[in-house]
């Protein structure tokens, strides 16, 4: 059962020691090298992945749970929050959708306020998706369509955009958003890599099985068939790609959903031949969903050969998996199949056929929901976009078109917040002389240079505006300190940064002064006066108001 199963239930000591069990060749030399999507302890996240998809997914989540002590004290943040994943969707396939709903709260939670597209469209989809299943339904369109548009940030191509994306497709399906889950994960990736690629076939094969099982449940025949036709071409792309990349237990998966396919598309005998040759070859664990595929397959076959017992059996017990695990739609297509069985052994019995009407028509009337909630998704989508654009129309208002920085009206909101401890006035020397000598054009390219210093010199939190002119502010947070900190900062990046590349012979020099609030002065008042200090003294240096010259010499 490999490392993990024998870490579960260890010490810190025991996992370390089966993690370097898993990788033995290259665990001290590679294994604590932090990659860009990856961290340190990323072959935890991987065996517990690897159990989630072999189905053993309480094994998953003890797992997650176990180890995300040790990543976090090791400050593995990446790892962190792929175990915290895995959790969340482990407890899903279980159906424990409460507790799901609360780890994917907890990765949320962890994210802070870091702009992480990803990992909130990550945690967000399983939100959705546990939401639905504890008839949430505000709360899932609404973490749903938050969800979409972040992924719509994510650059294609990535393995971000591709673990993103098939975290929201699956929110998608869900709620019958088929159409659009779909669309979804035909955008996903080049097909570079196999294994991934092989995923992507795996779910658009089950997400055509249950868009066709759904059309056959509620009486749409012809419209099921044509998903059946696809689920049966994607499974097929599954299984090339799952023995390209030599995992013959995927394989045997993607047999059991084409095998499933092809019983509704009439060849029941080619179906249980398939179906058994795969079976073998994959732990059939009552979490997957091709195990609940094989049982449909096999009950039926039993049935056909004349054994109602054994039929009954594989039958019965695939309602109650897929009961276990919430998915309503699978446990009445086994109620579906079984009815047909015990139709097909006894005569017609009308409470049975009581039970299609009711099933059928409380199916249907769930599909007919999907228009109500397609319609949610896009007003919320809608209410996005428009607060959006009205952010972007707001934060333009604040803006200088010229330098990106802040403007004064940008100015007049800070300084209504609060009265400045400090401030840093910063002018171009000789600013006229360049539109005279080299033209405005060139003027412009400058201030815009003289923007992109003072964004890389100040800290998040600080003002930066364009006060006028050639004429640039700062007001730091952090008091005079900062303020001193920043406009040496800004002197030295001014001189520094090359300005020939922006015309033959140019070179840029700034004056600046910083002022701290006193009995007799304002923060700007006493800065404006040791930029004039600066001005007279030469020019290119910076000059703090008497209060602060202690300070800097200390």
């Amino acid at each position: 059962d490999g490392p993990s199963a024998r870490a579960i239930g260890g010490s810190v000591l025991d996992v370390t020691a089966a993690v370097g069990a898993a990788r033995p060749s290259d665990w001290s030399r590679k294994a604590l090298l932090a990659r860009a999507e990856f961290g340190p302890f990323d072959l935890l996240a991987d065996i517990a992945h690897a159990d989630y998809i072999e189905g053993f997914s309480a094994r998953a989540v003890d797992a997650c749970r176990h180890w995300v002590s040790l990543t976090d004290a090791a400050d593995d943040v990446a790892t962190s929050r792929y175990l915290r994943y895995i959790e969340a969707i482990g407890l899903q396939e279980l159906g424990r959708h409460a507790e799901a709903g609360e780890a994917a709260a907890a990765l949320l939670a962890s994210l802070g306020d870091a702009w992480e597209p990803v990992w909130r469209a990550k945690a967000l989809a399983m939100v959705a998706q546990s939401s639905v299943r504890l008839g949430e339904h505000g709360r899932a369109m609404a973490a749903m369509a938050e969800a979409d548009s972040l992924v719509r940030t994510v650059a294609p191509g990535s393995y971000g955009h591709l673990s993103a994306s098939m975290a929201v497709a699956l929110a998608l399906r869900a709620v019958n958003l088929l159409e659009q889950a779909d669309e979804l994960l035909s955008q996903i990736g080049d097909g570079t890599n196999p294994t991934m690629t092989m995923l992507v076939a795996q779910e658009r094969a089950l997400l055509s099985a249950h868009w066709g099982t759904t059309l056959w449940l509620i009486g749409h025949a012809e419209e099921a068939g044509r998903h059946f036709a696809a689920a049966a071409g994607y499974a097929r792309r599954m299984q090339r790609l799952a023995e390209a990349v030599g995992n013959d237990s995927m394989a045997a998966r993607g047999e059991v959903i084409e095998a499933y396919a092809t019983v509704h598309l009439g060849q029941e005998a080619l179906a249980e031949v398939r179906a058994r040759a795969a079976a073998s070859r994959f732990t059939a664990r009552p979490e997957l969903l091709e195990t609940h595929l094989l049982k449909l397959v096999l009950g039926r076959a039993e049935a056909r050969a004349g054994d109602a017992s054994a039929a009954h059996e594989h039958l019965s017990s695939m309602v109650a998996d897929a009961d276990a695990a919430g998915r309503e739609m699978w446990a009445a297509a086994g109620m579906a199949t079984l009815a047909d069985v015990e139709g097909e052994r006894q005569s017609r019995h009308l409470g049975m056929d009581l039970w299609r009407s009711v099933a059928r028509a409380a199916l249907a009337r769930t599909w007919s929901e999907r228009e109500g909630r397609f319609a949610a998704l896009r007003d919320q989508n809608r209410l996005r976009q428009l607060t959006a654009e009205t952010d972007r129309i707001g934060e333009a208002m604040l803006q200088d078109p010229l330098t990106g920085l802040g403007n004064r009206r940008r100015l007049d909101l800070a300084l209504a917040d609060r009265e400045p401890e400090s401030a840093v006035f910063i002018d171009v020397d000789d600013f006229k002389a360049v539109n005279d000598v080299f033209s405005h054009a060139v003027g412009d390219e400058v201030l815009r240079g003289v923007a992109d210093v003072l964004r890389s010199a100040s800290r998040e939190g600080d003002v930066v505006v364009r006060y006028g002119g050639d004429e640039f502010l700062i007001l730091p947070q952090g008091g005079p300190e900062a303020a001193l900190a920043v406009a040496d900062r800004v002197h030295g990046a001014m001189k520094e940064r090359r300005w020939a590349h922006i015309a033959p012979g140019l070179v840029i020099t700034t004056s600046i002064g910083v002022g701290r609030t006193s009995a007799t002065h304002g923060a700007m008042g006493a800065a404006d006066d040791a930029l004039i200090a600066a001005k007279r003294a030469g020019r290119d240096r910076v000059v703090h108001d008497p209060t602060l010259q202690r300070l800097a010499d200390t």
